[in-house]
């Protein structure tokens, strides 16, 4: 593809990415604004809080002003919670969208029609989705979501898998990524030879602590669901929605299950999480105050739990068998490390700090505002998270290390001449 085409081609794949993002809020928010909503009411009402959910997914966050509900006052406060569910899928088609432009001899022009047209689509629903009752903040309507998309994009483009068929997989790689994947390995090469060593099996081991707390977490809550479905029917029925809005109900709730997962593998590690300030979820400790009526709900393990103290075991566990099962990827370590002691602690430590950087991270996008006063503390406190989880994964990697990491024999020549 010339430059003209992959501008052009890159355009066009951004305008149905918003498009299927902002369809998947708007057209069930239509369907029940044609057959139950007052007739009175305008449908920029929907497309505005479809507008709204879509900005929220990108990180923007939604201010809504001091105003009465009821008889009763409500102090103004900011909804800053990102639903990760419509995230997870715009980013996938990012993602997606950028795998198929590897088949351009070149991406700047696709990135460049990415932003403006992405960017450009934003800023439209940012100032069309203003309204006095709610509203997102401007700058970050406007610019946050190009960003987010152009984020995924570079990497869908950049570190994807090629995806070149026929006549196209005989042209060379586009000049962007060949350019990166040189300076990739020119920094890497020039590296200490103990962080090359390290880095690749740390990676992989890290990263499947947390990949296995979020399994098990997503395992749990559905479990929960399943034991407490008599009080998830009780919480439907008082919500008292007709059957299409149980199901706005339930797709809202879907949009938002990704955040419950991140918070229940906090909760596994032991410092738990709040919903509300002054509330505390954890396997030690259970103190809450008033709860959204949302079926979800049922599903948080509030309550005494038999098992509490045991979920702690779960990141222990985790980290023991992702340690032992990347030997196969530790002959680096085995190779350059001459003395086991120093092998064991410095795979252990930097697994421990792959984890909880990544765990800190997921803690913190997942957590935010849902409402006003104590409902804006809603979430983990990343920092908490991210210290706890580095001391538990460092005590079992370590030791798992000494099997995983262990120098299969001395090769340094200095320690060849002392035998």
């Amino acid at each position: 593809m010339n430059r003209r085409l992959t501008f052009l081609i890159a355009a066009f794949e951004a305008l149905v990415v918003a498009g299927i993002g902002i369809g998947i809020l708007l057209a069930p928010l239509t369907v029940v604004w044609l057959f139950e909503n007052d007739p009175t009411i305008d449908w920029l009402v929907p497309f505005r809080a479809s507008a709204d959910v879509w900005m929220m997914a990108h990180g923007t966050r939604l201010v809504v002003p001091e105003g009465l509900f009821g008889s009763d006052t409500v102090p103004s406060f900011v909804i800053s919670m990102i639903p990760l569910g419509l995230s997870a899928v715009i980013a996938f088609l990012s993602i997606r969208l950028g795998r198929k432009l590897t088949t351009a001899l070149e991406l700047w022009p696709a990135w460049v029609a990415s932003a403006l047209v992405y960017g450009g689509i934003s800023l439209f629903l940012s100032t069309a989705a203003y309204n006095e009752f709610a509203y997102p903040v401007t700058w970050q309507g406007t610019f946050f979501p190009p960003m987010f998309f152009l984020f995924f994009v570079l990497i869908g483009s950049l570190f994807g898998k090629r995806q070149a068929f026929g006549e196209a997989a005989n042209l060379p790689e586009p000049a962007e990524r060949v350019a990166l994947r040189n300076w990739a390995e020119d920094r890497f090469n020039n590296l200490h030879w103990a962080i090359r060593a390290v880095s690749a099996p740390a990676l992989r081991a890290g990263t499947a602590v947390v990949a296995i707390l979020l399994a098990v977490s997503a395992v749990f809550i559905a479990g929960m669901l399943i034991l407490n479905w008599i009080q998830v029917i009780r919480l439907y029925e008082g919500l008292q929605v007709s059957f299409l809005g149980g199901v706005m109900v339930t797709a809202g709730q879907m949009a938002v299950l990704p955040n419950l997962v991140v918070l229940g593998a906090s909760w596994f590690t032991g410092v738990g999480f709040q919903i509300g300030a002054g509330s505390l979820i954890s396997p030690v400790a259970t103190v809450v105050g008033p709860l959204p009526a949302l079926p979800i709900m049922a599903a948080l393990p509030i309550g005494e739990l038999g098992f509490g103290m045991i979920a702690i075991l779960v990141p222990l566990v985790g980290a023991f068998a992702a340690t032992i099962l990347i030997r196969r990827h530790a002959d680096a370590i085995r190779f350059e490390f001459a003395s086991a002691w120093s092998a064991a602690i410095t795979l252990g430590l930097s697994i421990a700090l792959v984890a909880s950087v990544e765990m800190g991270l997921l803690a913190a996008i997942a957590s935010g505002g849902i409402g006003p006063e104590r409902l804006q503390v809603i979430g983990v406190n990343p920092l908490m998270v991210a210290g706890v989880l580095f001391v538990e994964v460092a005590a079992v990697s370590i030791l798992a290390a000494f099997f995983s990491a262990r120098p299969d024999k001395p090769d340094h020549p200095a320690l060849n001449q002392q035998r």
